[in-house]
């Protein structure tokens, strides 16, 4: 008859430390097979760390593949808290949902925070002048409230409201401004560097498509208003 020590010493002996490699590498299937990329790196985390022993309990530790396991695990989990931060659920202020309502009804709140923080908001007094004849402006501006006076030497050709974009025409032509646009009572508007919403539109093809079209918009709405 066995001895309580000899039993526990033959149970040991008996557990091999190939079960963790095996589980990690069942997890990395489970990872490759899932769609949400999420998962897929949680499950590449927990197939890392899970590895682990099966290195250590070598009888001699293999570091190297300890050590790039570690590794993977932090990229993995960085990564993964990444995600996890983009998913969460924004809130938009009053003036960021009208906004969002004005230009951007097609992006999700997080992507108009995201061109929103390249801009900054402004506040025209009455009879500032926004875009003067002769000049070519380095930013635009949305206007979210209050109306901008377009003239042409001295003839008024119009106003602009909430929705349109003072110089957004220059965008388009990169030439000097044939008019001046001045408010004719206090304007809040959303103001923009060229360069810098370029730059960030290059880069972001679905916010790109999305402001092209509003550009669009605006321009045959300025048409049909100013001429």
């Amino acid at each position: 008859m066995l001895r309580p020590e000899q039993t526990e010493e033959i149970t040991m002996n008996s557990f091999s430390p190939n079960y963790f490699i095996h589980v990690a590498n069942v997890l990395l299937v489970v990872a490759y097979s899932v769609r949400d990329i999420l998962w897929l790196r949680l499950f590449a985390v927990g197939a890392s760390l899970i590895s682990i022993p099966y290195f250590v309990l070598q009888p001699a530790t293999l570091w190297a593949p300890l050590s790039w396991s570690v590794v993977f695990a932090a990229i993995n989990l960085l990564q993964s808290w990444r995600l996890f931060i983009e998913r969460r659920p924004v809130k938009l202020t009053p003036e960021e949902e009208n906004i969002r309502r004005l230009v951007f009804e097609d992006l999700p709140p997080r992507k108009v925070l995201q061109v929103l923080s390249l801009g900054s908001w402004v506040t025209a007094e009455t009879g500032e002048r926004l875009i003067e004849s002769g000049k070519l402006p380095d930013t635009i501006l949305l206007i979210v409230g209050g109306k901008v006076r377009v003239t042409r030497d001295g003839r008024v050709l119009g106003e602009l409201i909430a929705g349109d974009i003072v110089g957004s025409a220059l965008i388009f032509s990169g030439v000097p401004s044939d008019v001046d646009a001045v408010t004719v009572e206090r304007v809040r508007a959303m103001r923009w560097q060229v360069g810098t919403l370029q730059r960030y539109l290059a880069a972001n093809p679905e916010t790109r498509a999305v402001m092209q079209r509003h550009l669009t918009r605006d321009l045959a709405r300025k048409v049909e208003r100013l001429s």
